[in-house]
C-alpha cells in the first residue's frame, strides 16, 4: 500500500476525535462494504457508491485496516452490480432488514455514482499490489466500459460531461449541466486511468479536460483556449466571482459557490490564484455565528426564481428549507475535501480554522457525526452517524505536509 504520512497510532493518540469518527465507520461495515450509515433509516443502510468510496478513501489516507477491507468489499460488491451500459449503481441493498435491491438513480441518474467508483477502484489498484493482483481481471473490463459510459455523457464529444439535474451527490439541488464537481472528477478520473491502464490517448484527454475546466469554470482566467458558450462568456464578465463556477449549461452559468466542486478544483491543482477565494472563505465565515461555511451559496429563499426547482424535488419529504441540507447546510463531507484542498496550496491557517469551528460543533452535538448542519447556528441535521461526515472528519485530520503535493485519490 502507499506509505502513511502518520502512523496509525500516533494519529489517534494525538487526536480523540479521530477515534470517534473511526467509530462510527466500523459500526456501518458489512461483508459487503460499508454502509452510508449503521443508522436504518430512510435508504442510508445501503453501500452507496460514492459514500463508501469517499469513506474508504479516508480509511486509506489514515491507513487504517478495517476501513481499507471495507473499501475494497464495496468496490467488489458495487462492481457486480455494473449496469450493461457500463453506470456503477448509486447504491445497493444488502441489509437482511430490507429486500435485495439496486438502484442507478431514482429520479435522475447518478453521474457521480460511476465517477467516484473509478476512483476508488484505481487507487485500490494503484496502491495494493495483492490487490491488483487477484482482482486485475475481473475489474480491467468493468474500467473501460464505465469510462466508455462516461464518455457517451459528454453527449456532443466536446469534452465535459453533462449531468442532468439530481445527478450528482446533491440530488435534491438545482445545478445540472456541464457540473464543475463532476467534470473535475472527470478528469482526474482520465488522469489515474491513463496512468494505470498506460494509456497515452487516456492522459493526453485528461490534460485536454483541465484546460477545459480552467477556460471555462475560472471567473479569472482570460481566453486561452475553447470555450463552450462564449455568449454565456462573455455575460459572465459582468459578475466575476472569486471561485470557479458551479455549472455550465446551454442557458448560462450558475454562478453561485459550490464547496464540493470547488473542493476538488483545489485537490486537482487547478487554481492559479487562491487569494481572491480564500478572502471569500474568510468572509463567509466571519459572517456566520457558527463559523461554518456553506456547501452551496446564496441560499435560496421561497420567493427566488430557483425555489421551484427544489420544491418538489425530492423522494421522502423535503429537506431544502433554507440553511438545510443542499440548501445552504454545511457538509462535513466537502468542508474535508475542502481543508485538504486549501493544504495542498499552503492555506494551513485557514484549514485550521475551518477544522477547528467544526470540532466546536462537534463538540456540542456529542460527537453525533450528524449529516449536515444549520451555518446559522451549528446545529446537527439530517441522519445520525453518517460514515460521510466521519470521514469528512478524517480528511480533516490529514495535516501533514507530504500532502501539498498530492490530489483526489493519490498520497
Amino acid at each position: 500500500m502507499g506509505k502513511p504520512g502518520l502512523l496509525v497510532s500516533q494519529f489517534f493518540l494525538m487526536n480523540p476525535v479521530a477515534e470517534k469518527a473511526k467509530k462510527v465507520i466500523y459500526e456501518a461495515i458489512t461483508p459487503k462494504g460499508i454502509l452510508a450509515s449503521a443508522s436504518d433509516i430512510d435508504n442510508y443502510a445501503r453501500i452507496w457508491s460514492r459514500d463508501s468510496m469517499m469513506t474508504g478513501l479516508a480509511g486509506w489516507y489514515i491507513q487504517d485496516i478495517k476501513i481499507i477491507n471495507g473499501f475494497k468489499d464495496s468496490v467488489i460488491t458495487l462492481t457486480e452490480y455494473q449496469h450493461e451500459t457500463g453506470m456503477i449503481p448509486s447504491n445497493v441493498s444488502v441489509s437482511p432488514n430490507h429486500p435485495p435491491g439496486v438502484s442507478y438513480g431514482s429520479l435522475a441518474g447518478r453521474t457521480d455514482a460511476t465517477l467516484w467508483w473509478l476512483i476508488g477502484t484505481l487507487t485500490l489498484m494503484k496502491n495494493d499490489p495483492d490487490f491488483y493482483r487477484e482482482k486485475v481481471a475481473f475489474l480491467l473490463p468493468k474500467i473501460e466500459k464505465a469510462l466508455f459510459v462516461l464518455q457517451v455523457w459528454e453527449y456532443n464529444g466536446r469534452g465535459l460531461i453533462y449531468s442532468p439535474l439530481g445527478g450528482n451527490w446533491a440530488d435534491e439541488y438545482v445545478t445540472s449541466g456541464y457540473t464543475l464537481y463532476d467534470n473535475v472528477l472527470y478528469a482526474r478520473v482520465l488522469e489515474m486511468s491513463g496512468e494505470i491502464l498506460q494509456s497515452k490517448r487516456l492522459s493526453e484527454k485528461a490534460s485536454q479536460t483541465k484546460k477545459l475546466i480552467r477556460d471555462n469554470y475560472d471567473n479569472h482566467m482570460t481566453y486561452e483556449g475553447s470555450l463552450y458558450h462564449k455568449t454565456a462568456f462573455e455575460k459572465r464578465k459582468m459578475n466575476l466571482k472569486p471561485y470557479f463556477s458551479a455549472s455550465l449549461a446551454p442557458n448560462g452559468f450558475d454562478q453561485r459557490w459550490d464547496m464540493a466542486g470547488n473542493a476538488m478544483a483545489l485537490l486537482t491543482g487547478l487554481y492559479s490564484d487562491i487569494l481572491p477565494l480564500t478572502r471569500f472563505l474568510e468572509k463567509q465565515i466571519s459572517n456566520e455565528t457558527s463559523g461554518l461555511l456553506p456547501v452551496f451559496y446564496p441560499v435560496i429563499q421561497k420567493e427566488d426564481h430557483d425555489w421551484h426547482l427544489l420544491e418538489e424535488n425530492y423522494a421522502y419529504h423535503f429537506k431544502n428549507k433554507p440553511f438545510q441540507f443542499h440548501n445552504g447546510g454545511f457538509w462535513p463531507i466537502f468542508a474535508g475535501w475542502l481543508v485538504l484542498g486549501l493544504r495542498k496550496y499552503k492555506q494551513h491557517e485557514l484549514a485550521d480554522k475551518i477544522v477547528r469551528n467544526y470540532e466546536e460543533v462537534l463538540s456540542k452535538s456529542s460527537y453525533t457525526f450528524y449529516e449536515y448542519h444549520d451555518i446559522r447556528n451549528g446545529q446537527g441535521k439530517g441522519v445520525e452517524k453518517l460514515c460521510f461526515s466521519a470521514a469528512g472528519y478524517l480528511f480533516m485530520t490529514v495535516n501533514d505536509q507530504s500532502f501539498e503535493n498530492s490530489t483526489i485519490g493519490d498520497r
